[in-house]
């Protein structure tokens, strides 16, 4: 599994409302790994710094993990505090929603994404080049506001992989629309019970591999070497 962590909160709707906070993984298949879920009364410092803490209880900090969050003001203080090794970077859905919302651009959005995956910086600087040129303050945004090394694949300082987003975590927050409705223990109920099924749906696939890589890695490299 890789060191990368997406992490994210979805608003519940029942009578007493609250923050579902939840913290995912992918395993070798390319599937979510839910690590952590907590319920909270909002999304505060303190509600956040009390998650933080419980998933640094399971997975610890270190330099070679990775943490993919969106930018809301009471998650960066409390990650930097919590974290201190690991690197943060930022959700790029996030940012190009800012982006778009800041500053009306959405015809720039295919040059920012391809800023975003670029392996190398000298493509990176090509894609920032027709940014500046079109929307100079979006360009100082992406560069002093945020932060290159925040939400660009080759210049973040650890290992992200091709995970730019929380998509991940958006993906649990889909399979929970309904249930979001429900009274707490009833969600909980119904986490538990969608997380047993995995697990043992993935069992059963896991015992039937018989090759050293996981189903979707290896139709994904299998036509490469063919």
């Amino acid at each position: 599994m890789r060191k990368v962590v997406g992490i994210d909160g979805t608003f519940l709707k029942g009578q007493y409302r609250g923050v579902l906070l939840v913290a995912t993984a992918q395993d070798g298949n390319g599937q979510c790994y839910p690590l952590a879920w907590g319920i909270v009364d909002s999304e505060n410092e303190d509600a956040w710094s009390w998650f933080l803490t419980q998933l640094k209880e399971i997975i610890g900090d270190t330099d070679e993990l990775a943490l993919i969050l969106d930018r809301a003001p009471s998650i960066k203080k409390a990650i930097s505090t919590v974290f201190e090794k690991a690197h943060h970077g930022a959700c790029a859905w996030h940012v190009a929603q800012n982006i778009k919302n800041k500053f009306k651009c959405a015809d720039i959005m295919g040059s920012y994404w391809s800023a975003v995956n670029a392996y190398r910086c000298e493509d990176f600087t090509g894609y920032m080049i027709e940014i500046s040129n079109r929307y100079p303050r979006v360009a100082e945004y992406l560069e002093n506001e945020v932060g290159f090394e925040k939400w660009s694949r080759c210049h973040y300082p650890g290992l992200r992989y091709n995970i730019t987003t929380t998509n991940m975590v958006e993906s649990l927050n889909s399979m929970l629309v309904n249930a979001r409705d429900f009274p707490y223990v009833a969600l909980l109920d119904v986490i538990q019970e969608k997380m047993s099924k995995w697990w043992n749906d993935r069992r059963i696939v896991a015992t039937a591999i018989t090759t050293p890589l996981t189903p979707s890695r290896e139709s994904e490299l299998r036509p490469r070497f063919a």
